[in-house]
């Protein structure tokens, strides 16, 4: 594919990230802490959703493997940062929380399951939604206090201005590594979620074909 001019040369002006060694890409299941979540919260995990997920453990851990190391590696080119420090261990949960990015990224597995859902989204998505996750202490750290492009939204609801750096980098990483059916696919899901939020927040990277380098410019490194 051919990718936008702008971010083609922010690639080719950015020397290499680094030589560490390359992160481990752990996905983790603990039946026991989840069922533990489960009985603090008055909810039941059923069986047959422990059975389903064990069995698409293998492709879940293959496609993060792969995919987490190539849309890591982009993240760094693209912003010439460090990622490494921020590759932390995936935990899948089957209990009624959301995914989220406290204490590590931590991914609900449940609409990924056809003894959950009728129609039950793809794995690659929720890979996608490991790959969310992980970025947010990333792009906590890098998004500048004073972004201009952030003032100029500061109407917005702090799920949406806490999303635009992060969405806007995850749509050049898909971009990237060549991925535009997964891209399209994840803005599509993420904008039917019932808060708003994701829809909101993509319409706003989406505003124009470069709004969303612009969002990515201000976490390049200056140094």
């Amino acid at each position: 594919m051919r990718w936008p001019a702008t971010l083609t040369l922010l690639l080719s002006l950015l020397p290499s990230v680094g030589s560490a060694a390359p992160a481990s890409f752990e996905v983790v299941y603990a039946e026991a802490q989840d069922r533990a979540c489960a009985a603090t919260r008055g909810y039941e995990i059923k069986d047959e959703w422990i059975k389903e997920l064990n069995a698409a453990l293998p492709e879940f851990r293959a496609l993060w493997g792969a995919q987490g190391a190539a849309m890591f590696d982009a993240a760094a080119a693209l912003t010439h940062r460090q990622t490494e420090p921020f590759v932390a261990p995936v935990r899948l949960t089957l209990c009624d929380t959301p995914s989220q990015s406290f204490s590590g990224p931590s991914v609900n597995m449940r609409f990924a399951l056809r003894s959950f859902s009728a129609s039950p989204v793809p794995l690659r998505y929720k890979v996608d939604t490991a790959f969310h996750e992980s970025l947010h202490p990333f792009v906590g750290r890098y998004a500048p206090q004073d972004s201009p492009l952030l003032a100029a939204h500061r109407s917005e609801p702090a799920c949406v201005l806490n999303h635009l750096h992060l969405l806007a980098l995850q749509k050049a990483v898909l971009l990237a590594v060549g991925e535009t059916d997964a891209l399209q696919q994840v803005i599509a899901i993420d904008s039917q979620l019932p808060s708003g939020c994701y829809r909101r927040a993509w319409s706003l990277v989406n505003e124009s074909e470069g709004t969303y380098q612009l969002y990515v410019a201000e976490l390049v490194s200056r140094s």
